[in-house]
C-alpha cells in the first residue's frame, strides 16, 4: 500500500500581526457603532411612544364605554353615551306624544329601562305630577317611577343604540 502524502505550506502569523488584524477589525466595527447605536435608540424610542399612544387610546376607549368621553364620537352632538346606547336629555318640556315624535324623528325611542341597574344609573329629579294608577305615562324621580298624565308637559329622555 502506498501512503498518500499531502504536502501543505503552513504560514504562522506572528503575535504582532494577529494583534494588528484584530485592531483593524475593531476600528471597522467601532466606526459603524455610533450610527447603529443612534438608529437603535431612535427606533426604540419610536416603539415606546407608539406603545404609549396605543395604551392611552385603549384606556380612553375603555373608559368611554360608561361615560360621556368627548373622544368617543359615536353619539350625536348633545347626546350622552352610556354603554352601548346614546341618551338625549331634553331641556324643554313636551307632552308624551310630542316627546315620542321627537325621539322617533332621531331614530330613537323614549327611555325604557331594561333593568333596575340601568334605572338606578339614570334616575334624575323630575317633579311628580300624579301618583294615579290610571295614568298611562310616568315621571322619574329619585324615589323611582311615578304615574303621570300623558298630557302634562315634562322634560324627556330619548334612547338609541350608538352607531
Amino acid at each position: 500500500m502506498t501512503d498518500n502524502v499531502i504536502y501543505s505550506v503552513l504560514e504562522f502569523s506572528t503575535a504582532s500581526q494577529a494583534q494588528n488584524d484584530y485592531r483593524l477589525q475593531q476600528k471597522a466595527s467601532s466606526s459603524r457603532s455610533p450610527l447603529s447605536y443612534y438608529v437603535a435608540v431612535a427606533l426604540g424610542l419610536l416603539c415606546a411612544i407608539l406603545v404609549t399612544l396605543l395604551l392611552f387610546q385603549w384606556i380612553l376607549c375603555r373608559g368611554c364605554k360608561f361615560s360621556t368621553c368627548a373622544s368617543c364620537p359615536s353619539c350625536p352632538d348633545l347626546w350622552v353615551r352610556y354603554g352601548d346606547h346614546c341618551y338625549y336629555f331634553s331641556v324643554e318640556e313636551k307632552n308624551w306624544n310630542s316627546s315620542l315624535e321627537f325621539c322617533l324623528a332621531r331614530d330613537a325611542h323614549l327611555l325604557m329601562f331594561k333593568d333596575n341597574q340601568e334605572m338606578a344609573n339614570f334616575l334624575v329629579s323630575y317633579r311628580i305630577f300624579s301618583n294615579s294608577l290610571v295614568q298611562k305615562c310616568g315621571t322619574i324621580s329619585k324615589s323611582g317611577l311615578q304615574a303621570s298624565s300623558c298630557e302634562v308637559a315634562l322634560p324627556w329622555v330619548c334612547k338609541k343604540v350608538k352607531h
